[in-house]
């Protein structure tokens, strides 16, 4: 337990180092007439300085990928913007983005990624995946040849559609200090999937999976595959079986219904598991799988029953899951002008801006 808690500090103290502020933004815009320097993202990357911002506006229109070699921060308008905004558009992906040299230090915030997720080479590290939908693909996110270190990974949705394939694939690569932590993972293929969460990560090092749901409608899913060495925290396997997993520590996590309900097993230890219970999650089925069912416990032991009597699942940990609809950039919610409508030419126009800062 004193490890966890240790390993997490330690992680959480890179990502703030990290972060990125003070740069000038560029807004990436393919809508018909829409304000913005740029249609695509490939051309704002290359404009941009390192420690610059592109802002993805919402569109109808898929944005094709792009291939990053700068430190950036790329924001979307959110996964779920209708429950913070008055639509429900979202800034969406018809192809993948590639990682390459000189990316390290990179943010991704509120991007649907539909169909392709993040390729990662060339040993970049430090970067964030934060509060992103990740539909209709398998690999989602995955690691070319390489060590990697200091990602954090949290807040995210993903539906893995691949069958027999993961979500998240290291390759049998080198990790040390990865967090992977506040995602919700799931199934949508029809068939039965071994490793379809994690797959390739036997080389690791201070690496923490916690406070994730992972659920499926099919018993025979397994979540992980060559997963090793990894601290397992307040997890809810919900039909999905926590299989696949060795070396590991496994401690407040709960199962319900799936081929691998008792904790730990095989050569993983653990303690304070709950085997085969109902984490009776507010308003879910696991037939669904979409980003706006309600997640969180209502009671039982998924509720009070993690590490130091905490939440287990999204809810609770240090990326709430109640934060991960829109990024945590300003919205502005009304505009007027209190001055009238036209001025003369030299004049002046009093306009009135309400915004509200996002968590």
């Amino acid at each position: 337990m004193k490890t966890s808690i240790t390993i997490a500090a330690c992680i959480l103290s890179i990502f703030t180092a990290v972060s990125i502020a003070n740069a000038t933004i560029h807004t990436v815009n393919n809508n018909l007439n829409g304000p913005g320097i740029f249609t695509t993202i490939q051309a704002a990357h290359d404009a941009a300085a390192n420690g610059d911002t592109l802002y993805l506006a919402a569109s109808p229109t898929g944005y094709a990928g792009a291939t990053f070699t700068k430190k950036l921060a790329v924001f979307g308008a959110g996964m779920r913007p209708i429950e913070k905004k008055d639509n429900s558009a979202t800034s969406f992906l018809i192809s993948g983005l590639a990682l390459n040299s000189g990316s390290d230090g990179s943010q991704f915030v509120g991007i649907n990624f539909n169909g392709q997720g993040l390729t990662i080479n060339n040993n970049v590290s430090n970067c964030q995946v934060l509060r992103n939908n990740f539909s209709s693909g398998s690999n989602l996110i995955i690691f070319g040849s390489g060590s990697y270190s200091g990602w954090l990974i949290a807040n995210n949705y993903f539906n893995q559609s691949g069958c027999f394939s993961s979500t998240i694939n290291g390759q049998n690569q080198t990790f040390t200090n990865l967090l992977i932590q506040n995602n919700v993972f799931t199934d949508n293929t029809g068939c039965q999937n071994a490793d379809f969460v994690l797959k390739g990560f036997g080389s690791t090092a201070n690496c923490i999976f916690s406070n994730n749901l992972i659920y499926s409608d099919q018993a025979g899913d397994v979540a992980f595959g060559s997963v090793s060495n990894f601290v397992m925290e307040n997890n809810i396997f919900h039909t999905a079986s926590p299989g696949g997993a060795t070396n590991c520590v496994m401690n407040n996590n709960i199962t319900f219904g799936t081929n691998q309900d008792a904790l730990p097993y095989g050569t993983n230890s653990g303690l304070n598991n709950v085997s085969n219970t109902d984490p009776q999650l507010t308003s879910f089925s696991n037939a669904i799988k979409t980003p706006f069912q309600n997640f969180q416990p209502a009671a039982g032991p998924a509720k009070t029953g993690g590490v130091s009597g905490t939440q287990m699942g999204v809810y609770g940990g240090g990326f709430n899951w109640n934060n991960s609809a829109v990024p945590p950039i300003p919205a502005i919610k009304s505009f007027s002008i209190t001055s009238g409508s036209t001025v003369p030419s030299g004049g002046s126009m009093t306009i009135k801006v309400t915004a509200t800062k996002q968590n």
